[in-house]
């Protein structure tokens, strides 16, 4: 990494305050790790790992501008002689927790300690390093007016224990690369996913002697402006799923007017929300809901995500068009309402968007055709630029929004029906790398890394740093996941 009305989650790109920083002018602090039990987004999971509070300066550039405190973790290598280079993960929103990322992917991330340590920094602003949180853009999928947009914002900003323009992505990567010489790490090898995927770019394009290898899942071309294309690729996505459906014999028997009935449910709760009662699917609270078009939107372009959920489009879009139920697109949108406003930290979001998007808005002007012509409308763009006309910019690296040149080994990730990051966008970075080599996932969506085989095969070019040694035939066995026809499940 979001609905529509929760903010435009995820976007890029440079803007103002060009900002210059000298890693050694930064004072040394020796970290002291202690045994700790981490649990990951929405409390689940459990990891015993070394944690670390690790204070840095808010603003490098002046030290009087104060300090605050960045959450470090680490799993130690198995190894009797660790590799010299650490292994990290970056995650995307932005807004979202890396070390709430390490704890999900735990059984993934484990096998990387067998020959070098796992350090995983909360990237500031995220998770346990001073969250920015946003109450008042977070509590309904509603798209409101321009005016009202401003306003939430300015309540926004006016709650921030600190000043947001020193939470972009340029400070991140002077935070991930002050870390490396405070713990004397020679390189990191850097995973990142979705907008983190734009972290470690710029990371290996500021600190290229410091970076071994790179992997890029979702990737985000640092030219890329986000915003105007998000509805663009979700439709997309969304029609990939009814022509699968069409060519599917048992979807197609099972759901044959699919997109008549999507077009008969959209309008339906366009006219009027629905009033409804229901378990929370969370908490299991009996729960008041008016279902409207934007719980109906943010479902799907979050169900697009993986092929799982997009497994389930088909048959929820039916009861809700044949049978009159909507129950289910009410507990899925509840849920995601939860998810996303606990795993994201919009102030930190706005932060980065608001510097690195929508600043070049009028670089790459939008297709309002386009956008009336896809199921989340324009609302989202228009939010965005409501929204970032009140918010400060912040600091930035000179050359971020220029296309990446390096020699630094780099695997590309991609799932084939990413619904936000298409395999085409990957493939606009490849050029300007003189080392790499891009693996599309059969049948996939965002966010491939614990996918298939797709485990070994990073685990093997972290090891190796070598994309000759990439073998990625395995990835052939993948393929989107079947359709539900009824509540069973796919057909036998």
């Amino acid at each position: 990494m979001r609905a529509q009305g929760l903010a435009a989650l995820r976007l890029l790109l440079p803007a103002a305050a060009v900002w210059f920083c000298g890693i050694s002018a930064v004072q040394a602090e020796t970290l002291e790790f202690q045994p700790c039990s981490l649990t990951g987004s929405g409390g689940n999971g459990n990891l015993t790992a070394e944690c670390s509070r690790w204070r840095q300066p808010l603003d490098r550039n002046n030290p009087d501008a104060g300090q605050l405190e960045l959450f470090v973790t680490r799993l130690p290598s198995t190894a009797l002689e660790p590799a010299a280079d650490a292994f990290t993960i970056i995650n995307g929103g932005p807004g979202g927790s890396s070390v709430d990322l390490l704890v999900d992917l735990a059984q993934v991330m484990r096998a990387f300690t067998r020959k070098r340590d796992v350090l995983v920094i909360d990237q500031r602003g995220t998770g346990r390093s001073a969250p920015l949180t946003c109450e008042a853009l977070t509590d309904t999928v509603e798209v409101p007016d321009a005016a009202t947009t401003v306003t939430m914002t300015r309540q926004c900003l006016d709650s921030l224990p600190h000043d947001p323009r020193f939470f972009t992505t340029s400070v991140a990567v002077e935070d991930l690369e002050a870390l490396r010489q405070t713990l004397g790490y020679r390189q990191l090898s850097v995973y990142g996913v979705s907008y983190g995927t734009r972290v470690a770019m710029q990371y290996m394009r500021t600190y290229p002697d410091a970076t071994r290898a790179v992997v890029i899942d979702g990737v985000v071309p640092p030219q890329r402006v986000l915003g105007g294309s998000i509805a663009v690729h979700s439709q997309d996505s969304l029609q990939a799923v009814f022509d699968r459906c069409a060519e599917d014999a048992a979807c197609a028997e099972t759901f044959p007017r699919l997109e008549e009935e999507f077009a008969q449910v959209s309008q339906r709760l366009k006219d009027a929300a629905i009033p409804l009662q229901l378990q929370h699917p969370v908490t299991g609270l009996p729960t008041e809901l008016k279902l409207g078009y934007g719980h109906l939107a943010m479902w799907l372009r979050f169900a697009l995500y993986a092929p799982e959920t997009s497994g389930l489009i088909p048959l929820i879009i039916h009861q809700a068009a044949a049978e009159q139920n909507y129950l289910p697109v009410a507990a899925n949108a509840l849920r995601l309402v939860h998810d996303i406003t606990t795993a994201l930290n919009y102030g930190m979001h706005n932060a980065v968007v608001c510097t690195e998007d929508a600043p070049f808005f009028a670089i790459q002007p939008v297709d309002y055709t386009a956008l009336d012509n896809t199921y989340l409308g324009r609302e989202m763009y228009d939010t965005l630029a409501a929204m970032c006309s009140a918010w400060p910019r912040g600091t930035l690296h000179e050359d971020m929004k220029e296309p990446l040149r390096s020699d630094v080994p780099t695997l590309l990730l991609s799932g084939e029906y990413d619904p936000i990051t298409p395999p085409a966008w990957a493939a606009q970075v490849l050029p300007g790398l003189s080392q790499a080599h891009h693996v599309v996932a059969p049948g996939q969506g965002h966010g491939v890394i614990a996918r298939g085989c797709i485990p070994k095969m990073v685990l093997d070019f972290v090891e190796s740093a070598d994309v000759e040694e990439i073998d990625d035939s395995c990835t052939q066995h993948l393929g989107p996941y079947p359709f539900f026809v009824d509540l069973m499940g796919p057909p036998p």
